[in-house]
């Protein structure tokens, strides 16, 4: 390979054009962003970013002396790293956030911010927890480079390691992957569940947030909990720890509606409540559209005249006695509610949700496992009192698992929920070494150029 810590150019480059000197974005923090917070969160971001330079030192030698240095010290150190800047970004979070409260920052500004903050967040949770869950894998891996004839670029070998493994493995396995055609059994459950075909004419199939038959092209079948966070994940979370695919293929986890509302309802532009009942034994549950996403207040749904404000606190209408479960409309409550608090001032959502009766949601139950919430809620939008705010709606577990694993599960379903994907520079490390190559480079480069007469 190339100098350590250095990526080995494409064919492509090579042949194309002379390489240019990698210099990875990363997930350094501008000065002109950092600048934005209070002085207390800037000072623990230098302090951070000193920690972050003294291991980049390590890796340096540590990839420098590869003969004498293990691959266990080299994977410790990356993870070191990985959770700095974790914290680094938090701290920013945080930092603007107070900002943005105390109205010395636009929200356009702060929301684009916070954007690119949470971004960076969920990759470099994946990358962490591919190093917890892959830990021998990976040490196997590199060991094996550094047996071949050749001395391994550590940097290099690691993010090839890392990235063909979150490619490969770090998707739902194959027999958790959604299937098109289980996915069309489970539509036609749908439709006959909902009794949602119209009598006169089978093509036509209704929308209860719409009120309306359309043609079944423009009728999408949407996962509530998204089948994307894997039936171990489901199954835990939910008290069923063994039948996670039947929770996610339960067509209770189900809605029929207009594609353009399936897309925006897996963004979390919107949420479904249910309508506080006279007897809370009372059924079926009526249920109301609530719009998050207030951009697309003044704009129509797809092509039809009905505009999102029209949508907006009213109940949907249904063709029978048959409802989704409450425990999955919860669960996509719970983590929409979340994601909005990233962007939101402090006490936003006691204002804007609240019902009359001082609850975010209208009926108690046993929706979600407490101990997995509380981490869940740390992972996706930094609250700490999930306890409190969600209360009326968690159970306790006699198999809760350890809270190291209640963590990284967590972690899991934010990664995939924030469908965080991986490529290689995103695992590359920047190391010492590597800064100063690209200075030497830069400056040969501009030593070489011919200058230009005049």
């Amino acid at each position: 390979m190339g100098k350590k810590g250095r990526k080995p150019p494409s064919s492509a480059s090579r042949e194309s054009s002379p390489q240019k000197p990698h210099v990875p974005e990363r997930f350094q923090i501008p000065e002109q962003t950092s600048s934005r917070t209070p002085q207390h969160s800037q000072q623990t971001l230098a302090a951070l970013q000193e920690q972050q330079n003294t291991l980049k030192r390590k890796l340096s030698q540590v990839s420098q002396h590869l003969r004498s240095s293990s691959s266990v010290e080299f994977l410790d150190l990356r993870q070191m790293q990985l959770q700095n800047h974790q914290e680094q970004l938090l701290i920013l979070y945080r930092g603007l956030k107070q900002t943005f409260a105390d109205g010395k920052m636009k929200k356009e500004l702060y929301q684009e911010e916070i954007d690119r903050c949470w971004a960076k967040r969920a990759k470099l949770v994946a990358e962490d927890l591919t190093i917890c869950r892959q830990r021998e894998r990976l040490l196997k891996g590199l060991d094996a480079e550094k047996e071949g004839e050749d001395v391994p670029d550590w940097p290099a070998a690691y993010a090839a390691l890392v990235t063909n493994h979150y490619k490969n493995n770090e998707r739902p396995a194959a027999w958790e992957a959604r299937n098109e055609h289980k996915h069309g059994f489970w539509r036609q459950g749908l439709i006959e569940y909902y009794n949602a075909e119209d009598n006169e004419d089978n093509d036509f199939l209704w929308c209860p947030i719409m009120r309306k038959y359309n043609g079944s092209e423009n009728r999408n079948a949407a996962h509530i909990v998204p089948h994307s966070i894997g039936y171990s994940s489901a199954g835990h979370l939910f008290g069923e720890p063994n039948v996670g695919f039947d929770l996610i293929w339960s067509v209770r986890n189900g809605l029929l509606i207009t594609s353009v509302l399936e897309r925006q309802f897996d963004k979390g532009y919107f949420v479904l409540v249910p309508v506080e009942p006279a007897d809370p034994n009372t059924e079926p549950f009526g249920w109301r559209f609530i719009l998050m996403n207030e951009k697309l207040r003044n704009y129509p749904v797809g092509d039809s005249s009905t505009k999102y404000d029209d949508l907006d606190g009213r109940e949907l209408e249904w063709k029978n006695d048959n409802r989704p479960a409450r425990r999955y409309l919860y669960y996509h409550f719970v983590t929409t509610l979340l994601r909005y608090v990233r962007y939101e001032k402090p006490g936003w959502a006691g204002t804007r949700l609240t019902l009359p009766t001082g609850k975010l949601w209208a009926t108690q139950g046993r929706y979600l496992r407490r101990s997995t919430l509380k981490y869940l809620a740390s992972a996706i939008g930094d609250v700490d009192e999930a306890d409190e705010i969600f209360a009326d709606g968690v159970f306790d577990g006699k198999d809760d698992k350890p809270e190291k694993e209640e963590r990284l599960m967590a972690q899991e379903i934010f990664v995939r929920q924030e469908r965080a994907e991986l490529e290689e520079e995103d695992v590359w490390i920047e190391t010492e070494e590597q800064e100063e190559d690209v200075q030497i480079e830069t400056e040969e480069k501009d030593v070489d150029e011919p200058k230009k007469e005049h």
